[in-house]
């Protein structure tokens, strides 16, 4: 259908809201910070920021934090978490294939499997082209994304989760061809069906530090979880932190 809207500008609406849980952000941000070592007033950008899980508690640790979004639902209910008006925190709504900013940043965080989300393998490159240029020299990456060799092995095929009021069931494939994670999720509340859909490219740890390399990052670490663990096959995260040289 050429009219059909792409998958994320229908996933990240009042649905995502409903269901979007993460009860393990404290761990997430105690680790953000412990690599980053960022000095105080720092200026960081948080891609893909949905609705400020980190960038208002990265914010609140004295950081200039800058939150950009296409999702305009989330990123409203992330202006309203902001409840401390004097924080040096702005939200942008925005797309990372076209990064609006003229000064560079001393770091930049893509959290939560936030990079891939694009068919054409171009496009995604041009996001992470995007993101060095957007660096200041000896600036910092962080990215955190789903391991693709764990959801290969571990993903069931469906899984039903029950958050308050609500039904959530998903239905994941893999395309070995594409290395997407295909997820159909049927949400069923207050007697309503939604069906939404996402697809987002995963890497290998290999992939990943060839593409860093290639825009002109040089990986610095490599973690398979927000505890500091080695990068296994069986990690459930991709984690890399690497510098603009």
């Amino acid at each position: 259908m050429e009219n059909q809207p792409a998958w994320y500008d229908r996933f990240f609406r009042h649905e995502y809201l409903a269901f979007d849980e993460h009860p393990n952000t404290d761990l997430e941000i105690d680790f953000l910070l412990n690599t980053l070592q960022l000095p105080d007033q720092s200026c960081l950008l948080d891609l893909g920021c949905g609705y400020g899980r980190h960038a208002i508690p990265l914010a609140q640790e004295g950081f200039h934090v800058i939150g950009l979004d296409r999702s305009a639902e989330l990123l409203q209910e992330a202006t309203t978490r902001q409840k401390d008006s004097d924080l040096n925190l702005s939200f942008i709504r925005g797309d990372v294939r076209q990064l609006p900013f003229a000064h560079p940043f001393d770091a930049i965080i893509s959290m939560f499997s936030s990079f891939g989300y694009f068919e054409d393998e171009n496009e995604n490159f041009l996001v992470l082209q995007n993101i060095a240029e957007a660096l200041k020299p000896g600036g910092l990456f962080f990215i955190e994304t789903a391991n693709r060799d764990f959801i290969i092995a571990h993903n069931p095929p469906v899984q039903i989760y029950r958050p308050p009021n609500m039904t959530l069931i998903e239905e994941r494939t893999f395309d070995s061809l594409t290395s997407q994670s295909l997820v159909d999720v049927t949400v069923i509340q207050n007697g309503t069906e939604t069906h939404l859909h996402h697809a987002i490219r995963l890497y290998t740890a290999t992939e990943m530090d060839m593409l860093m390399a290639s825009v002109g990052l040089q990986t610095l670490g490599v973690w398979g979880d927000f505890y500091g663990g080695d990068f296994t096959t069986d990690s459930p995260h991709l984690i890399f932190l690497a510098e603009k040289a």
